[in-house]
């Protein structure tokens, strides 16, 4: 399977309205192939939901299915690349499958739909994001719908979920108002929309009633929900509502904006037990001048106590961020201030792009665009300086207990494969974990008792009989 691929597995959906339907012989075979990030993930759930709730019977394999719809990401140039060339293999299918139509949609649709349709003839429908009811005609089911907007609507009944049974996105909020300059977001996703507290507290309900045990809370900028809806920032408050459901026991947040951290939301992520203590904090850059002709609002020291506030009233907190290298106009002098900070810093987990042009954005029209090899020299540094820290981190955990959750079998050796509660799945580390006696879905407690590249060796802590 291509990376960045996710179709739709009847092991995800057993026992669920899927497998409950009784579908009329005229009903459409559909696949979904999905690209991009968690909150594109959540927009592939709700479309494979109002889908299969109009009638499609929805296949394993896109080989199998009449119809296709590709839901692609128009984040950065890899991932516009990566969604181009997912269209053209699948677009082979219509020569020897049964595949009868294909269907485009997400940010690329949005973005690029009349180049879609002109550069590759093979699509029949570009689908927008404000459109997705329109899919329940065009995969034939024959079912009507009615017509509205998928951007944070409480419709989330129908959402059939593509993670593991034990964890699930919740997207509190779509959209963005920051515009960054580099940033084509706010202009794909439109302006910043929360949902209500209601509606998020009766879907996560929803999520643990079906087993859900950690929940990841994402948005384009999880910091800013509740100011549009109630005047003031409400994060703190949706988390102490959610760190009431019985049954949920990790709560993890995404995608926050250095900008719009506030003393509530330190606090409460301190104080309440289901919080994982990991800050998703994506910083871009620490340069002052940088920081200003990105639009992101904060500064060098802004940044720098912000952190130190964070970790010195959280303790044990895992901070991710990420940063951008070969920003328009960035001197080596830049480059290097941001390279001490992140070697002085020592984040626990760190992503790192290199500058990415994109359509329409300020950014596009900066002076002094960076050669492309100087940018992936500049990655390379970052990403060497961050491996060094993180493997230090690691060994220096070596000997510690910490709570793991277990996510897959490792059908190689018998064993599992975990996350700590400072780990993310698909972007951060994981636990292997050499032994028999555990489950998906499970939380306990681990000693760390190695390291494998990147990931760590853990085995259970046997302390009591149910554990």
């Amino acid at each position: 399977m291509p990376k960045g691929l996710l179709f739709v597995l009847p092991s995800l959906i057993e026992g669920g309205k899927l497998k409950e339907k009784d579908y009329s012989m005229k009903s459409k075979k559909v696949a979904l192939i999905n690209l991009g990030c968690p909150k594109n993930l959540v927009d592939a759930e709700e479309i494979i939901g109002r889908v299969a709730d109009s009638g499609s019977t929805i296949c394993q394999y896109p080989e199998d299915a009449e119809i296709l719809i590709i839901n692609t990401c128009g984040f950065i140039e890899d991932s516009k690349q990566e969604s181009i060339d997912t269209i053209l293999k699948m677009a082979k299918l219509k020569e020897d499958a049964r595949c009868k139509k294909i269907i485009v949609t997400g940010c690329l649709a949005q973005r690029y739909p009349q180049e879609l349709k002109n550069d590759v003839p093979e699509i029949d429908h570009v689908v927008g994001l404000k459109d997705f009811d329109t899919l329940t005609d065009l995969s034939g089911s024959g079912k009507k719908r009615k017509k509205g907007s998928l951007q944070c609507n409480d419709d989330w009944r129908n959402r059939i979920r593509l993670t593991p049974r034990h964890y699930a996105y919740l997207r509190i909020s779509d959209g963005c108002d920051n515009r960054c300059s580099y940033c084509a977001i706010p202009d794909i996703r439109g302006k910043f929309s929360s949902r209500t507290l209601e509606s998020l507290v009766e879907e996560a309900q929803h999520m643990a009633s079906e087993g859900v045990r950690e929940i990841h809370v994402i948005s384009q900028d999880t910091t800013s929900y509740g100011i549009d809806l109630y005047g003031k920032f409400k994060l703190h408050v949706l988390l102490g509502r959610l760190s009431e459901i019985q049954g949920i026991e990790w709560i993890r947040i995404l995608y926050t904006h250095p900008k719009h951290f506030y003393p509530e939301l330190i606090h409460t992520i301190a104080d309440q037990a289901k919080i994982c203590k990991y800050v998703d904090l994506p910083i871009q850059h620490i340069n002052d001048s940088i920081l200003k002709k990105m639009g992101r609002g904060v500064t060098h020291a802004h940044i720098d106590t912000l952190i130190n506030d964070l970790r010195n009233h959280i303790p044990q907190l895992f901070v991710r961020t990420s940063v951008i290298v070969g920003f328009p106009g960035e001197t080596e002098e830049q480059f290097h201030e941001l390279l001490t900070f992140i070697q002085a810093t020592r984040f626990e987990r760190l992503g790192v792009f290199a500058y990415s042009k994109e359509d329409a954005t300020p950014a596009a029209s900066f002076k002094k665009q960076i050669p492309k090899r100087v940018k992936e020299q500049r990655l390379k540094e970052v990403m060497l300086a961050q491996q060094k820290i993180i493997l230090e981190k690691h060994k220096n955990l070596v000997g510690n207990s910490i709570p793991v959750i277990i996510d897959e079998k490792n059908e190689t050796n018998g064993g599992w494969f975990g996350r700590t509660y400072g780990d993310a799945p698909d972007v951060d580390s994981k636990v292997i974990i050499e032994e028999n006696h555990l489950k998906i879905g499970d939380i306990k407690n681990m000693i760390i008792t190695g390291t494998s590249g990147y990931d760590l060796i853990g085995t259970r802590i046997k302390k009591r009989k149910e554990d």
